[in-house]
């Protein structure tokens, strides 16, 4: 990852999945599932950020697997690395690591996953082939991508999108491999991929309120858009986005908003 998304999660890993919004709980659970891990499986989670996709394959490679998690954000590494003590999960390693170069020997793992994280790289292209390298013959790849986005917040990320100074926003992208199905799959199978599938999921988060919404966009990866708004500008761009998250507004007063994403798992040749 760039340092700019780097230092984005750095900073928001104390609330990261904190705030009291089912979001990438069901997200990691819905990769780990399709990802379909087996007792005794070596299995490396890049981008592992507070353990949603990290915890639920650790339970299900039980007993005798080993999961290896790394993240770019020491603090994240650092709060993911006392929640698995907690828990007791001897068999997790979490530390320090690059998501599109992992640093391991060829065949090192049997499953690689990779929750929401794959399109924030640099080069996607060359994470894919670095997991087909790490993975042993017949090893299997799974990671998720975000699907089209709920309108009441595609709405208000752009009302913030406004009050971003010139040349304020993210550099463009040469390509998007995952546009489709098919631009995926034709990635995948460049890499070294075979017998891809993808499969769609969705959750509904609630809000109490603009405020709590607010708090949950600086808890994640909003939190790079919003940092780059000029403090000072900062209050005039949530009063135009406040108004776009309202049409989120259920009849029990909550705010709400439906996220899609798609999970794609693939096989290395073997």
């Amino acid at each position: 990852m760039t340092d700019d998304v780097v230092g984005t999660f750095d900073e928001a890993a104390g609330t990261y999945d904190r705030v009291g919004v089912d979001f990438f709980g069901p997200f990691g659970a819905a990769l780990a599932r399709r990802a379909g891990p087996r007792p005794g499986e070596r299995v490396l989670d890049v981008g592992c950020g507070r353990g949603a996709v990290l915890f639920p394959v650790a339970r299900a490679v039980a007993p005798g697997g080993h999961v290896t998690a790394t993240d770019g954000a020491p603090s994240m590494v650092d709060l993911t690395r006392a929640e698995a003590a907690r828990l007791g999960l001897d068999h997790v390693t979490v530390e320090v690591g690059d998501a599109q170069a992992p640093a391991y020997p060829a065949g090192s793992f049997d499953l690689v996953t990779a929750g929401l994280v794959v399109f924030l790289l640099p080069d996607p292209h060359a994470a894919l082939r670095a997991y087909a390298r790490v993975l042993r013959p017949g090893g299997r790849l799974a990671l998720s991508t975000f699907g089209p986005q709920d309108p009441h917040f595609s709405a208000a990320m752009r009302a913030l999108a406004q009050h971003l100074p010139p040349g304020g926003g993210p550099p463009p992208k040469p390509d998007d491999m995952f546009a489709s199905a098919e631009a995926t799959t034709a990635a995948l199978t460049a890499a070294g991929f075979g017998g891809v599938t993808h499969t769609d999921h969705s959750t509904v988060s609630r809000f109490r309120d603009e405020e709590h919404w607010l708090a949950w966009c600086w808890s994640h990866g909003a939190r790079a858009l919003l940092s780059r708004i000029p403090p000072d500008g900062l209050p005039a761009a949530t009063a135009d986005a406040f108004p776009e998250i309202r049409g989120a507004r259920t009849d029990d007063g909550d705010l709400a908003i439906t996220t899609a994403i798609r999970v794609h798992v693939a096989t290395v040749a073997g």
